[in-house]
Parts: C-alpha cells; structure tokens; sequence
C-alpha cells in the first residue's frame, strides 16, 4: 500500500456530504497518478491479452450481449491476478466504505467492481445500475484510468438528474459516486479507448439468501 500515496479522509469525506446532499460527487485527481497509470496497464494488458469479455446487459437467464446497447468489456477485479496497484485500490475503497458508513449510516458491507474498456466508438445507453430484483447495489462508483484526455475525445459519463444533465470527462483519476437506484446515466462514444473501474458498495442484505 506505501508505494501510492495516501488520500486524505477530507476527500471521502467531502464526497458523502455532496452524496448526502444531492446524490452524487465528482471528485477530480482523487486516485493518485501513479496508482492510475499501474491500473491503466493492468486493463489495458488484460485487453492485449484478450481476458476481457463483452459486458452483458439483464441478470440471470435473461442476461444477453448487445453492443448497441452497451459496448464494453469487462473482468471483475476479484478473477485479476492481486497486484499492488490493485490492492491499494480495494483499501481505498475500504476506506471509502467505512466514511460512507460513518457519514451517512448506510450499512455498506462489500464492494463488487470490474475493469472496463470501451473502444473507440462504443457507449451505454441510459440505464440505472439497481437490478430490479435485488436491492443490495446502493452507491455507484466510476473510476478512470484515462491519462492525457482531452477536451473532444468524447466518453463523458452523463448523469441524467431532476432538471439538469451532468457531463463527466473520463479523465484519468477522476472518482464519481452516485446513488445506485436513483441516477440514471449513460457513457458517450468516445474516439478512443476509454478505461475504468466501475464498481458497486452493497448493502448488508435483511434476508441472507439475497446476497
């Protein structure tokens, strides 16, 4: 973990109050660089060596590949050999986790993310990320792994809120959190391989057999 710089608590902390208060936060250049460039390398060799797989859309028997819909590939971060680039992210997310809880009494108990690359000209449409049939994803969270980005390179996260529309450049080390059951979102096309680690805090479940 010493090998990446430590966040200071008043960033987790600033993002539960905008959580609390409006239901999401952008929080730029919160994953320090050198930390964003290892998890840069991993997706990206994860993507050389063909490990990542077309991202499904539904759940259960009804999930189903469309690329219209939704162009990404992804592998979940717990089938990724442990590195300390990843490591050190999974304790930030901890850390992350317990703010929230302490914040915000949200009873968060795991934390579920994957890799994911879109290549150049794929997006996902407008969706929420709490599946209808369980209630456990509660907080979203995007991280990007996109060094150099620029104005025009296109892959913005759009947050379709009450009466406005959120536009997010996938700018590497940029963390956003939003309320998974209540934000619907999109990603745009971009020109270019567009890299993140999207990811879910869950809640502790009132039936054990939800999980």
């Amino acid at each position: 973990m010493c090998e990446f710089p430590v966040v200071p608590v008043g960033r987790y902390e600033l993002m539960a109050d905008e959580l609390a208060a409006r239901g999401w936060s952008v929080q730029p250049q919160l994953l320090p660089a050198a930390l964003v460039q290892a998890l840069a390398v991993e997706c990206r060799s994860l993507w050389q060596q063909a490990e990542l797989t077309p991202a499904a859309i539904g759940r259960g028997d009804e999930q189903m590949v469309a690329p219209r819909i939704r162009g990404d590939y992804t592998r979940w971060l717990d089938d990724c050999p442990p590195s300390v680039a990843n490591q050190a992210y999974l304790h930030m997310m901890d850390e992350l986790r317990d703010t929230l809880n302490r914040c915000l009494f949200l009873g968060l108990d795991s934390y579920e993310t994957h890799f994911a690359l879109y290549p150049p000209g794929a997006g996902y449409q407008k969706h929420l990320d709490r599946f209808q049939d369980s209630p456990l994803r509660t907080v979203s969270v995007v991280v990007y792994l996109n060094e150099h980005w620029q104005p025009g390179d296109g892959g913005e996260l759009r947050l379709h809120l009450a009466n406005e529309k959120v536009d997010v450049p996938p700018c590497g080390g940029t963390v956003v959190v939003f309320t998974s059951a209540d934000i619907e979102h999109e990603v745009l096309a971009a020109g270019k391989q567009r890299a993140s680690l999207t990811g879910w805090f869950r809640r502790r479940p009132d039936n054990p057999l939800l999980r």
